[in-house]
Parts: structure tokens; sequence; C-alpha cells
């Protein structure tokens, strides 16, 4: 049971990109649709954020690989 609870932040992270991506990409271009910020911010906001997420979670997988 030990090992399980290892994997299961990076278990979470991964189960919630595909939503992440969503939302951030709907948000993203609604503001720069409403004129809020640029499209170029847009994506430049929504490539941080999964940037983001993508290191934390290869930066939790390598931490906890033993």
């Amino acid at each position: 049971m030990k090992k399980n609870q290892k994997w299961l932040q990076i278990m979470a992270l991964a189960m919630s990109l595909p939503s992440t991506i969503f939302i951030s990409v709907w948000g993203a271009m609604h503001l720069a649709k409403i004129g809020v910020i640029t499209q170029t911010q847009a994506v430049l906001g929504f490539l941080a954020i999964i940037g983001s997420i993508l290191f934390t979670m290869v930066f939790y997988a390598y931490k906890r690989k033993n």
C-alpha cells in the first residue's frame, strides 16, 4: 500500500491534465476574444500552465522513483 501512495500525487496530476488543457484553452481564448489579453499572451499563458504541470509530474516522478 505504501508504494501506491508514492505515485498518488503523480497520477492525480496526470489525470487532471486533459481537463486543465481544455479549461485553460477555453479561458485564455475567451479572455483574448473580449480583449483583456492578446492572443499571443493567451497562447503563452496556456503553454506556461501545461509546461508547469508536465515539469511537476517529472519532478515528482524523479523525486519518488526509489
